[in-house]
């Protein structure tokens, strides 16, 4: 662990300062951004539901929630916690450790994006100029924040985070870096290389590893920082590193990656992510990256580095305790591979792959009913083949031939054989890909249909079956 004296820090800090140029007083200007919470709407804000209630067990193993393991294993059950610069919600999965969560960001939309995703309080501010009182968070967390606050602003977004902490309180951090050695500094690029280097990813602050902890040891006692991502990143990061930022990976790996499947970067990602996990279970110290930091920092002695206040068992199912329910949210509910992540259609929904399934528990089972829709475009001329299987047992068939949602609700006759674990299976007959490429914008998932408000119901509570024959047509 990186644990330098408070000296060299400050003196390593303030040499380095003292060679930025006034220049950086406001590189967002210079790179032609004139509307910073405009610059964030567009760039970052997202559809992507981080809800607690949709999140996969398995996901913990997930290269994309690296960051998130690390603060929700650093965090103690029921504190106060602020995601400063919060974006859409990356913190949302802490509302399984019962935490009273608050979220502030520049972006009005990123904001409310934030507490759609579960946070109990968000709101649109600059980062200097916090709106909460003294003392008020027991954490003050970030992800991929620092590295975008400019250099005339960082000392002031410190302090606040210093103010609004309690005595005891502790700062998490997940920092973007350089490396001076490999990339030019903010006042070499020229203005069109400075243009294309903020455009990237909004950087307008990035330090490296060491530096970004000389500044925090000037406002707390306590500082410990360890350098990440030197081994681990995500497919998409590999590539866009190489081709953004021109980190010098293997071409022909590279190349490989581009070719995966979603799938395959899916499983690629996960392998990734497990590796990553690894290195903190193990508390194996990294060398430096010239990427990312996760730092940590308080004016009390710091406890251990990694999984302090480790405690997973909210991230895997409970005991069941109703027998009515809507599976979507159902941390007990199993949606299997087949299944791809939810997203806001609105409403939130699950495509499927071809074929898909959920297993739940259920004491008594009379009713099934949902939502679905699909996006085929030649759904009219070529029917899609829909089949519902229970236990087993086929529920239904039907051809969906318009887009568009549809209700349907099975009724099931034999409720008193039907009690335990139950698995509903659906398949289709055909997928398409939405954006097929290689482009940033691409979407080469394979999907058929989108399924949303799975309820299962009890003796008496059905409906019957949906008579939406100007949607779909029954077969046999």
């Amino acid at each position: 662990m990186k644990n330098h004296t408070r000296q060299q820090c400050v003196d390593l800090f303030a040499a380095k300062s003292r060679a930025m140029s006034d220049s950086n007083d406001n590189l967002y200007e210079r790179a032609g951004v004139a509307d910073i919470r405009d610059f964030y709407r567009t760039k970052f804000l997202s559809d992507e539901v981080l809800d607690e209630r949709y999140f996969k067990a398995l996901d913990r193993f997930d290269i994309r929630f690296a960051r998130t393991m690390w603060i929700y294993d650093n965090v103690r059950a029921g504190a106060n916690v602020l995601d400063l610069g919060c974006g859409a919600g990356m913190l949302a999965l802490l509302k399984r450790k019962g935490v009273t969560l608050a979220g502030v960001d520049v972006s009005p939309e990123c904001s409310l994006a934030a507490r759609r995703n579960g946070y109990d309080f968000t709101v649109t501010s600059r980062l200097t100029h916090l709106p909460f009182a003294d003392e008020t968070f027991d954490y003050v967390a970030s992800l991929d924040v620092i590295g975008h606050i400019g250099f005339e602003e960082k000392d002031a977004v410190l302090t606040e985070i210093r103010r609004v902490l309690r005595p005891e309180g502790v700062t998490l951090h997940g920092i973007e870096c350089t490396d001076r050695e490999a990339r030019k500094n903010y006042d070499e690029m020229t203005i069109d290389e400075l243009r294309r280097f903020v455009a990237i990813d909004g950087h307008v602050g990035l330090e490296e590893e060491q530096e970004h902890g000389a500044r925090f040891q000037r406002f707390f006692k306590h500082v410990a920082w360890e350098p990440r991502y030197t081994l681990c990143l995500s497919s998409e990061e590999f590539v866009k590193q190489a081709d953004k930022y021109g980190i010098d990976f293997e071409s022909d790996f590279i190349e490989y990656l581009r070719a995966l499947s979603f799938k395959e970067r899916r499983a690629f990602d996960m392998a990734m992510g497990y590796v990553f996990a690894k290195i903190s279970d193990l508390n194996l110290s990294l060398p430096k990256s010239g990427l990312y930091v996760f730092l940590k920092a308080a004016n009390i002695p710091l406890g251990r580095f990694y999984n302090e206040h480790r405690d997973r068992r909210a991230l895997h199912p409970p005991e069941r305790t109703s027998n009515i329910k809507c599976l979507d949210r159902d941390r007990a509910t199993i949606f299997d591979d087949g299944w791809y992540e939810p997203n806001v259609l609105p409403p939130v929904a699950r495509w499927m792959s071809k074929e898909a399934a959920v297993r739940f528990e259920a004491v008594d089972l009379a009713g099934i009913s949902l939502d679905l829709k699909t996006d085929v475009p030649d759904v009219r001329e070529r029917p899609l083949l829909i089949e519902f299987i229970l236990d087993g047992q086929i529920l239904s068939i039907f051809n969906l031939f318009r887009p568009g949602w549809l209700h349907v609700d099975f009724g099931i006759n034999e409720a008193s054989e039907l009690a335990g674990k139950h698995e509903l299976k659906i398949r289709s007959n055909r997928t398409w890909q939405p954006r097929p490429g290689n482009n940033e914008g691409r979407d080469d998932r394979e999907i058929s249909i989108a399924v949303c408000n799975i309820e299962i119901k009890l003796p008496g509570q059905t409906n019957g079956p949906s008579q939406s024959k100007q949607i779909y047509s029954l077969t046999h």
